[in-house]
């Protein structure tokens, strides 16, 4: 049973922690709230009976149905006023409902003897339920501040979500996947909270699917993908405080539910978010990579600098670097997805990188380590390789530190498991990655280049439905271009496709008469053009569904004509508008790509105008 627990006053929330009385804001007496009251009227927090009236009338108990007890103090040592200027509306014993008003009190003759006037509220039994409190600013009587779950106590736990910005969205988000008990692992990308259950009939999607502050909610591949949009970064920190759960790590899982099991995804689904999780922590250093690199070569066409001024080299080495250096980068976030510590990706990475093999001596191709080879490989920029490397590691290390003692694990687990390993992931898995890495670059090149301007059109056209159904993985690909080919052909599809989904929104809006409607398309058609579109696919393109055909279409022939022009970026970058200097190069590269996105922008506009109605 939950139980809704509302403002006892109208006035200005206070966090219990700042209320000025140390009896109350140590959480002594339990967890709660206060609130600096605007009128002199105190009211029933909820459907409840009178347990308790202060002979003052300064305080009143209350008890719900279901055991919890609420005890409402008016003020600070009101006490010594003995009564003077109180009025109590309710009796012991009776029963009241919500937002009645039960105390009437002077706020002026408590201020007039130099007292606070801040209404408190304490759950004096709180731990003996889960309850989440929800701060708001200004509050009344209608103002729910907390919710309060009865039961087993499936979470002795209460979290005052006042100092988070998205604590209400986060806490909401929480209860709905029925708390963090049945959370197996929290992760986000660009725009998503992505939520794996323990058990997914504990999950209540209904109540997800409201939760205010969620453009739209995606069940695929066994996780709960929450979009949030670009605030997702945030929306993920406050849900790991909210929830007690360690970055990238797993709740505690000792009371769930044991007949809960967890769909499995199939084994692409699992490569690729196994993929997606590698590489997605990574992609703000990457983009900032990428922009720099952009930066670079606008500043060098216009003549600002000479391509080899030392302004252009300190830039150049910025912008690279996190290309570079790729594989401590996807080492990190790789020993996060194997659960191992993160010090053992970068090592991993290190090894790969070490110069030995990165640089050796002229004439060596490789190093005789007892009964094998061990090629010389520069894994520079290389994703594959360090994967790999670090998912050979973290099973060898697992069965290792299991079974070491644990005072001897800080001291032999790694170097048994790298003693182990390190040699496997140099002579035969990195190599393997390599190999894998210009595997699946020659294969789409080769696509692209023999069947390029229907690869472009197909590729281009479906990306809203990758978009929609959370498919992923695509960045890994587009990284190994860059790193292997100098340049990609893949990523701007993303940025044709978003101009097209902002063209077809933008149309459907022009026949939207005025409204909430109409104005959700404008600012969301709008969003695209930098590259988040989400909130129009869902939002619009996706419930309306012509736009999303349109954008669909619209990007098919923008993606088609690009093969045909041959256009590609240099760098990698977020696929909207202000990525465009990273198509600079000495030839008309640049000048291509303003056509492409002007088909883009227009067929997507152009299809849609004709293909939707005119709201009358």
């Amino acid at each position: 049973m939950s139980l809704k627990i509302y403002s006892p006053a109208n006035g200005q929330y206070v966090r219990l922690e700042d209320v000025n009385d140390p009896t109350f804001s140590s959480g002594v007496m339990g967890t709660g709230f206060g609130v600096i009251p605007q009128k002199g009227v105190v009211y029933a927090p909820a459907d409840s009976t009178v347990s308790m009236v202060f002979p003052t009338g300064h305080a009143m108990g209350f008890k719900t149905e279901n055991g919890l007890e609420i005890l409402v103090h008016i003020g600070i040592n009101t006490v010594n006023l003995n009564g003077k200027g109180f009025k109590v509306l309710k009796k012991e014993n009776d029963h009241v409902k919500a937002h009645e008003a039960v105390i009437e009190f002077d706020i002026e003759t408590v201020k007039a003897a130099g007292l606070d006037t801040t209404v408190i509220m304490i759950f004096t039994n709180g731990d003996e339920y889960k309850t989440v409190l929800l701060p708001a600013a200004e509050v009344s009587p209608d103002t729910e501040l907390a919710t309060v779950t009865d039961g087993e106590k499936k979470e002795n736990i209460i979290k005052d979500t006042s100092k988070y910005e998205y604590g209400k969205m986060c806490s909401e988000i929480l209860e709905a996947v029925g708390g963090s008990k049945n959370i197996k692992n929290v992760f986000h990308c660009v725009t998503r909270l992505r939520i794996v259950p323990i058990n997914r009939d504990k999950v209540d999607m209904e109540k997800l699917n409201h939760v205010s502050g969620l453009i739209k909610v995606i069940e695929s591949s066994g996780q709960l993908q929450c979009v949030v949009g670009t605030a997702v970064a945030e929306v993920y920190t406050d849900f790991l405080n909210i929830a007690g759960i360690k970055a990238n790590g797993e709740a505690d899982t000792e009371s769930a539910d044991e007949a809960g099991t967890e769909k499995k995804p199939n084994l692409i689904t699992q490569g690729l978010n196994t993929l997606a999780s590698c590489v997605t922590p990574g992609l703000y250093a990457i983009v900032a990579g990428g922009m720099i690199k952009g930066i670079i070569s606008l500043i060098t066409a216009i003549g600002l600098f000479a391509a080899d001024s030392d302004v252009i080299t300190v830039l150049n080495a910025v912008g690279d670097a996190p290309f570079y250096f790729m594989p401590f980068i996807i080492g990190y976030a790789a020993a996060k997805r194997f659960k191992v510590k993160e010090i053992f990706g970068i090592m991993t990475a290190g090894i790969l990188m070490y110069s030995t093999f990165l640089s050796p001596a002229e004439g060596v191709s490789g190093y005789r380590f007892v009964l094998f080879n061990i090629p010389a490989y520069n894994y520079k920029g290389s994703i594959f390789p360090v994967i790999l490397s670090v998912w050979i590691f973290s099973i060898v290390f697992h069965f290792i530190d299991k079974r070491m003692p644990k005072n001897l694990r800080i001291v032999f687990s790694g170097a048994l498991s790298f003693l182990i390993t390190a040699p496997l992931f140099l002579g035969f898995v990195a190599p393997l990655g390599n190999w894998i890495a210009a595997g699946m670059t020659g294969g789409f090149s080769w696509l692209f280049n023999n069947a390029g301007p229907f690869a472009g059109g197909l590729f281009c056209g479906i990306i809203p439905l990758t978009i929609i159904f959370g498919i992923k993985g695509w960045s890994a690909v587009e990284l190994q271009n860059l790193a292997n080919l100098g340049y990609d052909f893949m990523l701007p599809n993303f940025f044709y496709s978003n101009l097209a989904v902002s063209g077809a929104v933008l149309a459907y809006a022009l026949k939207m008469k005025p409204g909430e409607q109409k104005s959700a398309a404008v600012s969301t058609g709008l969003v695209c053009i930098l590259g988040i579109t989400e909130p129009a696919l869902y939002g619009i393109a996706l419930p309306e569904k012509k736009p999303l055909y349109a954008a669909m279409a619209g990007g098919a022939i923008a993606g088609a004509l690009a093969m045909i022009l041959g256009v590609v970026t240099y760098a990698f970058s977020m696929p909207g508008i202000t990525s465009i200097a990273t198509y600079m190069d000495d030839g008309n590269n640049f000048l291509l790509l303003l056509i492409v996105m002007a088909v883009a922008w227009a067929s997507g506009f152009a299809i849609s105008f004709m293909l939707t109605k005119k709201e009358n």
